[in-house]
């Protein structure tokens, strides 16, 4: 029984850097070979390239997701995810425990936009696409809320992780006022969705590469939540009006995940 376990171990290993593997090259192949025939079909404009490339990233991005399910080292689960029809101009906000949080919100959104690490601009797999069709951090924050606006006036969600960063293991969320101050600026609605399941061992913020859940899969269990309407905080000063919005995101999400460790 040990030896199997230890079999199982490993494969969940592997699958694992072979999705990083396909990812990178993946992202290469897009941003190398597709998108620049993109933009010829586009007839060479920005708007409509953009619109293309982001449904490119979307399929490739459920590709991962597959990838991860079929060779059965994960498990996906989206409750009401009839909210995601049709979906547009909206921020969307979640908590975020592991890596593969952003394929997975990626897989489901096929017009999403986000606000990406300037490193991520430089990095040689991901580059042409986060320099092609998102938005780097490196830019002030007046200049991002133009660039977020604009996309999403254009119908596009953008997609913010409140934390800032991955949730540290066994610590509070401590989220920042970014995403509620986007979401004020463009007078759009937030659509939360808590992403839970198992403990997401060698995804989580420091996890060693060659690590996995050690008896299990990995299980995510994602609920899309009821959006909050922006129109009630839009009579507070901005800076409070920023803050009770972002209160109100934490703690709806945290309900949720409150609800979900009463289950287990």
């Amino acid at each position: 029984m040990f030896i199997l376990r230890q079999i199982a171990y490993c494969w969940r290993v592997f699958i694992k850097l072979m999705t990083f593997f396909w990812f990178g090259l993946g992202s290469l192949f897009l941003a190398t070979f597709l998108f620049p025939v993109l933009y010829v079909v586009s007839g060479f404009s920005k708007v409509r390239f953009s619109r293309l490339a982001r449904l490119a990233v979307h399929y490739s991005h459920k590709l991962a997701v597959a990838h991860v399910a079929v060779f059965g080292t994960g498990r996906f689960r989206v409750e009401h995810r009839e909210r995601l029809k049709g979906l547009r101009s909206k921020v969307i906000v979640a908590n975020h425990p592991s890596i593969l949080d952003v394929v997975i919100l990626f897989s489901l959104i096929p017009n999403a936009d986000c606000i990406v690490k300037g490193g991520l601009g430089k990095n040689r797999f991901v580059k042409g696409i986060v320099n092609s069709i998102y938005i780097v951090n490196t830019k002030t924050f007046e200049e991002q809320l133009v660039e977020t606006d604009k996309s999403l006036k254009r119908g596009n969600c953008l997609i913010i992780f409140p934390e800032g960063t991955r949730s540290t293991p066994g610590e509070r969320w401590q989220f920042r006022k970014g995403a509620a101050r986007f979401a004020l600026h463009s007078k759009c609605d937030v659509v939360p969705i808590y992403i839970g399941g198992n403990d997401p061992v060698g995804l989580r913020k420091h996890d060693r590469m060659f690590s996995a859940p050690p008896t299990e899969r990995y299980h995510y269990d994602l609920d899309v939540l009821e959006p909050i309407p922006i129109e009630k905080f839009l009579g507070y000063p901005p800076s409070q009006a920023a803050a009770l919005l972002t209160r109100e995101m934490q703690d709806v999400l945290e309900a949720r995940r409150a609800q979900a460790l009463a289950k287990k």
